[in-house]
């Protein structure tokens, strides 16, 4: 539904805030174009607003989930990392500890206070994942078009299992 409205008042194709959307100099979330444009400057602020120390791909990892969660959160997920032993710096460590953002025994000692600290995890595991699935399914095509250029020009290759299947 491209007029729809999630609980925390976000909308469009890019799910802008009207903060976000005033910030980026947005006037119509529910344009695409103008929600694209937004959405994609607002991830490459937020990259830019991370510590230089961070390095890829925990740099994208991280601004992922700030897109998702908020820069203060992902902020005070690292300082819980950090009082936790971990490493603020790598997307792993902050990953195990954005969930207590929604723990009161946490949350009360941050800046930014409660955050639903899961939702940027699963959001950035679903973009992980899909981003793998493509891969795969890149790799899958590439093949499926090398073997049938091979039996083309018949120079066909055997894979390892059909040398390996026993003979009829």
């Amino acid at each position: 539904n491209p007029k729809a409205r999630s609980p925390t008042g976000v909308r469009g194709l890019m799910m802008l805030t009207l903060s976000t959307a005033r910030e980026m100099n947005i006037k119509n979330r529910l344009d695409p174009l103008q929600s694209l444009q937004g959405g994609a400057a607002y991830l490459a602020k937020l990259k830019s607003r991370l510590p230089k120390r961070i390095v890829e791909p925990d740099r994208t990892l991280m601004t992922l989930a700030a897109y998702n969660v908020g820069l203060g959160h992902l902020e005070d997920a690292r300082i819980l990392t950090q009082r936790g032993g971990k490493n603020p710096d790598l997307w792993e460590d902050v990953r195990q500890h954005l969930p207590l953002l929604s723990d009161k025994q946490y949350y009360s000692t941050l800046k930014h206070g409660y955050a639903r600290g899961n939702e940027p995890v699963t959001y950035v595991d679903n973009i992980q994942y899909y981003t793998r699935y493509l891969q795969l399914n890149s790799l899958s095509l590439q093949r499926e078009s090398e073997n049938s250029e091979g039996n083309i020009t018949g120079t066909s290759r055997n894979t390892d299992w059909e040398d390996s299947a026993p003979s009829s």
